[in-house]
């Protein structure tokens, strides 16, 4: 495990010891995926809270057409899990699956209660993270409403173009709730 990853995340929202944060590692897991990987099913209980190391993940469901819909990416330094289902350790609704090899660092539900108690200063990291991410969350929900669908991808771009860069344009299409199609068609106005 690359400890100094997830540590210097830590550090940028908490002050801990060096000591403290060679313990804080102990609580995670570490493994390298492939391409495509799953890593959580929906209708499977959500016991895992995932931190991208390296790489690059999906939550994604299955509408009721049978198309996957990507709700959220996460790259580098994000977490990503069913939050709802594992806070109330219940099946998910979502499938939680890597876009390109990814290094994942992974915490059980009762290792990640067990951090908790442990470490209270994790609270408030974890709250911080949860904030931006729920921040994140509402102003997306604000452009979905508010934006038109070329607006939503060129804000995007402007916003995430590492997205842009390394997402299948399937994948971000899904995202933005718009067809490859119709993603290539805006691309293609933009560089004409």
């Amino acid at each position: 495990m690359t400890e100094s990853v997830l540590t210097d995340h830590i550090k940028t929202y908490v002050t801990l010891s060096e000591e403290e944060l060679s313990k804080i590692v102990l609580f995670f897991d570490c493994h390298s995926y492939n391409k495509k990987e799953t890593l959580l099913f929906a209708e499977k209980r959500c016991d895992t809270l995932f931190f991208v190391e390296k790489g690059c993940l999906q939550l994604y469901f299955i509408d009721s057409l049978g198309n996957p819909k990507t709700s959220q990416f996460a790259i580098e330094n994000w977490w990503l899990t069913d939050f709802l289902a594992f806070q109330d350790q219940r099946p998910s609704n979502f499938y939680i699956e890597t876009v390109e090899h990814s290094t994942i660092l992974s915490i059980s539900f009762s290792k990640y209660q067990g951090l908790l108690d442990k470490f209270p200063k994790m609270e408030k990291y974890f709250r911080i993270i949860y904030e931006t991410a729920y921040g994140a969350a509402l102003m997306r929900l604000k452009y979905v409403h508010s934006l038109s669908k070329e607006e939503m991808f060129f804000r995007f771009r402007d916003s995430f173009p590492e997205f842009v860069q390394r997402v299948p344009q399937y994948l971000l299409a899904s995202f933005l709730g718009l067809t490859p199609e119709y993603l290539s068609e805006i691309k293609g106005k933009q560089l004409s």
